[in-house]
């Protein structure tokens, strides 16, 4: 296609940086606004690639990045004592400004305005809204509900209130897999020849999709197992027990399973011991230093519990799980003769 060229990127960024109080204090903010333009991309964006039946693809594309990145950083010492906190984060949002929506969509479905979707076929974005679960018949009879649904399934609302459950109540989410906000604090202290240093990391405003496969392939989660609906326990706050992607709460994606990967984790700590000069010489070296770390040592997700919530991939499941975060604890010696 001859008439294809590149992408084009505008970028506008202003900061800010100073010392304060003798060079103690260091701040640093900055703003940034990206926009791209003659994006490649489909017409009608929502159709499929894998079908075959879409147009070459166009420079039609919009996307525009904004948002700010900051640093404070402070240390002092007196005496025989220092220390030094340094904070930093970053917030970011895109949005797709223009690529060709498909005709006659739903608002809550299109994709102009919300973040660039994690998948490359757009629709994959879409879920059902989870409003519940069914607790019985009466309950089940009460509501719109997908052909053959039985108590204890998941329950997805009726976005545009036609009595019918089905590809049209699928809403776009407005999150991805990408965190909005990211920071660390790092500290570090010593005193005469002890030194203590730590790293706490978090992220916010990203989702997973976490949906094992169990049943006759493999286990249920035991937070499943704990949740799940059963006759006896009908008030349940998880859906019954499945097997694979039997069902249509299983197969039809949608936000019970989509979960907030918000968290919060000491990344880092370590505690040190540097021998004095006077004892180095006496037994013939130039520094050692006598070390405890700690790696991962605690997370805090309210809402993942059984994944690192770190974990860069967007779907979770039994055929594609990540190792859980490993918790690591090391002692050591560094020697300089």
């Amino acid at each position: 296609n001859e008439t294809v060229t590149w992408e084009v990127a505008d970028q506008f960024n202003v900061g800010f940086e100073s010392y304060f109080l003798d060079h103690k204090l260091y701040f640093e903010f900055d703003y940034f606004n990206y926009r791209r333009s003659n994006i490649l991309w489909w017409r009608n964006a929502s159709v499929p690639q894998s079908t075959g039946l879409s147009l070459p693809r166009e420079n039609i594309g919009k996307v525009t990045n904004n948002g700010i990145d900051f640093s404070i950083t402070y240390h002092d010492e007196f005496q025989d004592f220092g220390y030094n906190i340094s904070l930093n984060g970053g917030y970011a949002k895109n949005k797709i400004t223009f690529w060709d929506e498909a005709p006659g969509r739903p608002e809550w479905q299109q994709s102009t305005g919300k973040p660039i979707p994690t998948w490359s076929e757009v629709d994959r974005d879409l879920y059902y809204e989870a409003i519940g679960i069914f607790r019985d018949e009466a309950h089940l009879n009460s509501y719109p509900h997908w052909e053959n649904a039985r108590p204890g399934d998941i329950i997805f609302k009726d976005v545009n209130n036609d009595g019918t459950i089905d590809g049209l109540d699928r809403v776009r989410n407005e999150k991805n897999d990408i965190p909005r906000f990211t920071g660390g604090l790092r500290m570090g202290l010593n005193y005469k020849q002890f030194d203590l240093s730590a790293l706490i990391q978090g992220a916010a405003g990203a989702v997973r999709y976490i949906s094992t496969e169990s049943g006759q392939i493999g286990n249920f989660l035991k937070d499943f197992y704990n949740k799940r609906w059963t006759p006896d326990n009908p008030n349940a706050e998880g859906p019954r027990a499945f097997n694979r992607d039997a069902e249509y709460w299983r197969n039809n994606r949608n936000t019970y399973f989509l979960k907030k990967s918000d968290y919060v984790r000491l990344k880092n700590l370590e505690l040190g011991y540097t021998l004095p000069a006077t004892l180095n010489n006496k037994i013939g070296i130039s520094n050692l230093r006598i070390y405890f770390s700690g790696y991962n040592l605690l997370t805090f997700c309210p809402t993942i519990k059984d994944f690192d919530p770190e974990s860069i991939q967007s779907d979770i499941s039994g055929q594609s799980q990540p190792y859980p975060a490993q918790r690591v604890v090391n002692a050591g010696v560094s020697v300089t003769f």
